[in-house]
């Protein structure tokens, strides 16, 4: 029996060394860059050379069934070919040795000293002025490079194989292109479906029409979609460029600013897209860091990226020759990879096929042309953890389980220090992509890439503890956090994460931390800190999402942004044949996601169900907390927003400089009362040890803790009530003295029968019995409706219902009524609503009637000292439009001089409540707690502007 310490997964959480107890022996292969295959490389002493020859050791018959660790010694192990994992018959490490540093390549060294200056004289013409003499070649054929790959289109939803790509001591060059980094806009186009557009290249573009493999990169229509195109033609002389194919969705012309790449400096959504830069041009060859490949003559030309921008003996210079540089299958199982590095990949630089329990840990994953690590078909139990992976064209994706079963895939990314990993083109090149069932991706640091950070799909996936920020730093119509296009991907949670610092730097749409795109339904989001978005987070017209417990500051536009898109778009069919191939009406499914089992039933382009409560959002005046981008969608079924709270000063936060988003003074003190979490603190996102490969573990210091910052002192943060109060209602309701019944007595419940044919003694003004005993005023107002029917509902006479104690009043009679201190030079008084009855069938039905109320008053000039109300004379019931919003206290047994029904001046000059409805809404919960949380207490928040009203609890 031999004890060997293998890695261990512990509730798909924490990662933990442990010792295991195995029945089999240990076997060592040695593989060395100086070693030879000859040799057995059972010892240090006598390694093998290569890695292909090591894995073609492990089906020796004295190694199967043993756990073998492949220990890497020092120096550039080149792979010729992919190294092909097929099977295994025990574990097998692959480690490097001793912690020594070890790169594992897929490219080929290109000897520095065989750089020289250019030789040929129309090559140096062509290159720009500067150039001339710092400029490099290298002959590749002459030095038996001859596959030289082909460079072909990649962007917007396109997995790249790159060309051959040319590296300097572990750096990236970059194709020759203009402008470096930037574009330039499209000024003419000649039909939007065309492949012909025009520019203005200041001249320079004397030389494109000679270039033999041109191309253009760009968002050529929107500015999420990025793409490299062909040129077919340059005419120089008309600064017109031909594409040899259409681009997707067409060519726009270009609003780009290139001084203004600040949040918010650009252009908007109509004026998206339509800026390009030429790529692979040797006559814009013009920096240090640039190279191009005459693929004709076989001939590399560069400008190295060096310090002095020279090249040395002493510099490693590669090129990527393999695509893929490891495969592992299905029945390779349990093989890791630990504490090397891995770079100069063409395409991918681990493709895992329906892997099972493959473990990459502590490596560093760099210069590949795809993904770092990429999945085909459902691999379990994969982990990649506390792991350097920068400089690629994609991350981490991985896809597994059964969605049928909802069978996790127990797949982990864990710890890991993910960047600059859109380093050719943006999307599809996300830091993080899961599918499938049950990935969990935590304590991560996921920062700087061209799209979006982290992407998922299908279910139950937990992403926790993550640090992501600076995303979307080129493209827009995107989220730092992103997903779209399924009502079926549910059971998803996002909680605890600091997501922050991804704006708007480019013309189109909004730039979100977390985007919710088209119709996407059901995530949880919860817990998380926001700060230094464009937009937090949006509702893109889903469903059944909820986003609660968060803290969101300081966002570019309005703190959530949420739409109805689903009701006018054309993505229904798409979106319900996906549905219809799920099992959502299996048992399981119906037991998982209940609201997905009647949904078909349940108005399924409309997004019902969404909660937004209980977060705590700081930004500056004049941004909202929630914005509706799409018309009559401030309805409770559709996006229940409650109780958030919106902070005025940044110092209701402990230090925002230092992402200390503790909460503090009043926000705090609201905190407590509504028991709000803490939210979580910088030094519990990201990774929990140190990443990388131990060479270069050693060179940094271990993870510590922030210090706990100094808190700002508490500003005063309320302004004083307003003193000015809008007017009350012509129709007495509690606000302020009876002043159509001042003689009624303060006490009691009275009735003023006009007529009575079936009771005629009950006419004329007395107390009401029945009224008085119920005791309240809602009560007394009821009985107006019942004498008027009690009477014989007599047409036209009315019967009248006074609360002593208030002076709050209401009439029953037939018809529907306006009431009215008057519009234009109109008297004040009682007006029967004639459109409203004969257009609107408002005599029979009750909400016809009182929507009216905030439609009148908006036609007369929205008088604040005029609020016009409307009454259905059947029941009584009414509905007053106006200026400002009213809080109806009932009973405040802690505070008892708060009851009453009033102008919520303080919340006028102190959290908008005149004219954002949430934080109207939101008083009432406010004096519900300061009344003591009595649920036989209720307080309503009446937003008159457009007649709405929230009862709390």
């Amino acid at each position: 029996m031999e004890c060997l310490r293998v890695e261990m997964l512990t509730g798909l959480l924490l990662v933990l060394w442990s010792v295991t107890c195995v029945w089999s022996a240990t076997v060592h292969i040695y593989v060395s860059p100086s070693g030879s295959d000859s040799n057995d490389g059972r010892s240090s002493s006598q390694p093998v050379k290569t890695l292909h020859h090591a894995v073609t050791m492990l089906g020796g018959r004295d190694i199967q069934g043993n756990s073998v660790f492949v220990e890497l010694m020092q120096g550039y192990h080149d792979l010729s070919s992919t190294l092909h994992i097929q099977s295994t018959s025990g574990t097998v490490v692959f480690r490097a040795y001793q912690g020594q540093e070890v790169h594992v390549t897929g490219g080929r060294r290109l000897d520095s000293g065989l750089f020289r200056p250019v030789q040929e004289d129309a090559v140096r013409q062509t290159l720009p002025q500067a150039a001339r003499t710092k400029v490099l070649e290298f002959d590749l054929a002459a030095h038996g490079v001859t596959d030289l790959g082909n460079l072909t289109k990649f962007g917007f939803q396109i997995s790249w194989t790159a060309p051959l790509e040319v590296f300097i001591n572990g750096k990236a060059l970059r194709l020759a292109e203009w402008p470096n980094n930037n574009f330039i806009n499209i000024n003419k186009v000649t039909t939007r479906s065309g492949r012909w557009f025009f520019y203005d290249a200041g001249g320079r573009d004397i030389h494109w029409a000679r270039e033999t493999e041109p191309w253009a990169y760009g968002y050529f229509y929107y500015s999420y979609c990025d793409l490299a195109e062909p040129i077919e033609l340059v005419n120089t002389g008309a600064h017109m460029i031909a594409l040899k194919e259409h681009p997707q969705y067409g060519i726009n012309v270009g609003h780009y600013d290139p001084s203004k790449r600040t949040p918010g400096g650009q252009a908007g959504f109509v004026d998206q897209g339509g800026y390009f830069r030429v790529v692979n041009m040797l006559c814009e060859l013009d920096q240090p860091g640039e190279y191009y490949v005459d693929r004709t003559r076989q001939m590399l030309y560069l400008w190295p990226n060096t310090h002095d921008h020279t090249l040395k003996s002493s510099d490693i210079v590669y090129a990527s020759m393999i695509d893929n540089c490891f495969e592992i299958d299905s029945q390779a199982k349990h093989v890791h990879f630990e504490d090397f590095s891995l770079e100069g990949c063409r395409h991918n630089g681990f493709e895992l096929n329906d892997a099972r329990n493959v473990t990459l840990k502590n490596l560093e994953i760099k210069n590949t042309g795809g993904n770092a690590v990429h999945c085909t078909g459902d691999c379990r139990s994969v982990s990649v953890l506390a792991s350097d992976i920068h400089d690629v064209n994609g991350g981490v994706f991985l896809t597994g389980g059964n969605r049928t079963t909802l069978v996790p895939s127990q797949n982990v990314i864990r710890d890991n220090h993910i960047w600059n990993h859109a380093r050719v083109g943006a999307e599809p090149n996300h830091a993080v992509k899961i599918g499938g069932v049950h990935a969990t991706v935590s304590h991560n640091h996921l920062h700087h890439g061209q799209y979006t950070g982290i992407w998922w799909s299908g279910n139950d996936h937990v992403i926790e503890y993550n640090d992501v920020h600076h995303m979307c730093l080129v493209g827009t119509d995107c989220g730092a956090l992103h997903t779209d296009l399924d009502w079926t991907w549910r059971g998803n949670v996002i909680r605890h994460n600091h997501i922050h610092d991804t704006r708007r730097l480019f013309p189109g749409a909004s730039v979100r931390g977390i985007m919710l795109d088209d119709q996407y339904s059901s995530v949880l989001i919860e817990h998380n800190v926001f700060y230094n978005n464009g937009i937090h987070a949006n509702i893109g017209g889903g469903r059944d999402n909820v986003i609660r417990y968060n803290v969101m500051y300081n966002s570019d536009s309005d703190a959530i942004q949420v739409d109805g898109r689903g009701l006018s778009w054309g993505n229904n069919d798409w979106l319900t044949r996906k549905l219809e191939k799920s099992p959502y009406r299996s048992a399981l499914w119906k037991s998982r996601y209940p609201q997905l089992y009647s949904m078909l039933d349940n108005s399924p382009k409309a997004p019902v169900g969404n909660q937004i409560y209980s977060n705590v959002i700081y930004n500056r005046p004049g941004k909202r907390e929630v914005i509706y981008t799409t018309n009559n969608m401030q309805r409770s079924d559709y996006f229940n927003v409650h109780d958030n709270y919106k902070a005025f000063h940044v110092s209701e936060f402990w230090s925002p400089d230092n992402a200390d988003f503790r909460l503090h003074c009043e926000a705090a003190q609201w905190g407590s009362r509504t028991h709000f979490p803490q939210p979580v603190t910088v030094d519990e996102v990201g990774p929990t040890v140190l990443t990388g490969p131990h060479y270069l573990r050693a060179q940094r210091h271990a993870p510590t803790t922030h210090p706990s910052p100094t808190p700002m002192s508490c500003e005063r943060t309320t302004k004083a009530p307003a003193t000015s109060t809008p007017g009350v209602s012509y129709l007495p309701d509690g606000t302020a003295p009876n002043h159509l019944y001042p003689d009624i007595p303060k006490e009691g419940c009275w009735l003023i029968t006009e007529s009575c044919p079936s009771h005629p003694s009950s006419q004329g003004k007395h107390k009401d019995d029945l009224g008085t005993q119920n005791g309240t005023e809602e009560g007394c107002l009821a009985r107006a409706a019942q004498q008027w029917k009690w009477c014989g509902s007599p047409g036209y006479h009315q019967v009248v219902a006074v609360y002593g104690p208030t002076g709050a009043m209401t009439f029953s009679k037939k018809g529907c009524y306006f009431a009215t201190w008057g519009c234009g030079h109109q008297a004040p008084g009682f007006l029967r609503d004639s459109y409203a009855e004969s257009k609107l069938n408002a005599t029979r039905v009750e909400a016809n009637c009182l929507s009216r109320a905030a439609g009148q008053w908006a036609w007369c000039g929205h008088s604040p000292q005029r609020p016009y109300t409307s009454v259905f004379g059947p029941t009584g019931a009414f509905r007053t439009a106006g200026a400002g919003c009213w809080v109806k206290v009932r009973s405040c047994p802690a505070h008892r001089d708060l009851e009453g029904y009033f102008f919520d001046a303080w919340g006028a000059t102190n959290r908008d409540t005149g004219t954002e409805k949430e934080e109207c809404f939101q008083r009432a919960g406010d004096y519900w707690a300061q009344c003591g949380s009595h649920s036989n207490a209720p307080v309503t928040a009446y937003f008159r502007p457009d007649g709405s009203s929230h009862t709390a609890p």
